[in-house]
């Protein structure tokens, strides 16, 4: 599966703590790899392929889109889902 990342979620990422970076994209890596792979993935209600992965305090969003995965944005949990 091939993973893109959006220019807002590399803005949002440099913001993030880089531990907290390096981990969520090695979740997104993983599970891209493998999605039965053990990786805190949970469907974003009210959205179609759109899904989340937490890491501690924060969350990277991604949609699917065929064999395409897109991260579209890194923040700290309270303000991931506005």
């Amino acid at each position: 599966m091939q993973i893109r990342i959006a220019k807002t979620a590399i803005k949002e990422a440099r913001k993030a703590p880089v531990e907290i970076t390096i981990k969520l994209i090695e979740a997104v890596a993983r599970y891209a790899e493998n999605r039965n792979a053990a990786v805190d993935v949970k469907a974003m209600q009210g959205e179609d392929s759109a899904y989340r992965i937490r890491v501690r305090d924060w969350r990277l969003i991604f949609t699917i889109e065929g064999e395409t995965l897109t991260i579209v944005k890194i923040a700290p949990r309270g303000a991931a889902y506005r």
